[in-house]
């Protein structure tokens, strides 16, 4: 790939040949009027400007072969082997740095979700977590978002548990600027998955957390102690009980 579709953060995968897509894509935007598109470059070119909601987008469309090797999977039930092509979104440069500001997000993957619909793409690749996810749970999980819901942390932050009850994520610090590191000993991992996904939404939702905070947990007497690392990117959160002792 060229260097603009090794850091488009979001790639829609889908089975149609690469120029196949191409020319789909601009039948589609030409009968759509939330989206409008203007080719860069020659007119056979396959790199597109799209505005939708007043923010600009740069996608490309590039050859795909279903390699998904270093990629973690989520709810994936596509075959791979069928993929041929892929669409690169990038932010446009008026809006460049735009993942860490949550109103931007929001219209991003609005756009993201309405285009891969338009291309019947069967899977999206998150490239700052290093996740794929299947297109149709990604569109429920970024629909259920933009109405009020959760946001799509586990189709956008990569999570690794370590030793001694810790867990830390890769790729939340593209939407917030921090990474979380939070440990709680004996807790049971999809007890303590929870406390995590609840973290990870506030810092993608509402940014950075910049001083020592205390919050309540998820169960009665559970305090969430957030400590930022200065200059280190990092929140560590430890969870306590006040009943213990």
């Amino acid at each position: 790939m060229n260097s603009f579709e090794d850091t488009a953060p979001l790639t829609l995968l889908t089975n149609l040949e690469a120029s196949k897509l191409a020319e789909n894509l601009r039948l589609l935007m030409a009968t759509t009027g939330e989206m409008k598109l203007t080719q860069i470059g020659a007119v056979s070119g396959s790199t597109f400007e799209v505005a939708y909601c007043g923010v600009t987008f740069l996608i490309s469309i590039s050859q795909e072969n279903g390699n998904l090797s270093g990629l973690k999977e989520i709810f994936c039930s596509f075959d791979s082997l069928q993929i041929q092509s892929g669409v690169n979104i990038a932010l446009g440069a008026h809006v460049a740095g735009g993942e860490r500001v949550p109103a931007i997000v929001r219209t991003f993957l609005d756009m993201a979700q309405k285009l891969g619909a338009l291309c019947k793409a069967v899977a999206t690749v998150w490239r700052p977590a290093a996740i794929v996810s299947g297109f149709e749970y990604f569109e429920q999980a970024v629909s259920g978002y933009l109405t009020g819901g959760a946001f799509p942390v586990l189709a956008m932050v990569n999570f690794k548990s370590g030793t001694e009850g810790v867990i830390t994520t890769n790729g939340l610090a593209t939407l917030s600027g921090q990474e979380l590191q939070i440990e709680c000993g004996t807790m049971d991992e999809a007890d303590m998955m929870q406390r995590v996904m609840r973290v990870a939404h506030d810092l993608a939702v509402n940014g950075p957390v910049n001083e020592h905070l205390s919050l309540d947990g998820m169960d009665v007497g559970e305090k969430l102690k957030l400590e930022p690392s200065s200059g280190a990117g990092l929140l560590k959160v430890t969870i306590e009980s006040v009943l213990d002792g």
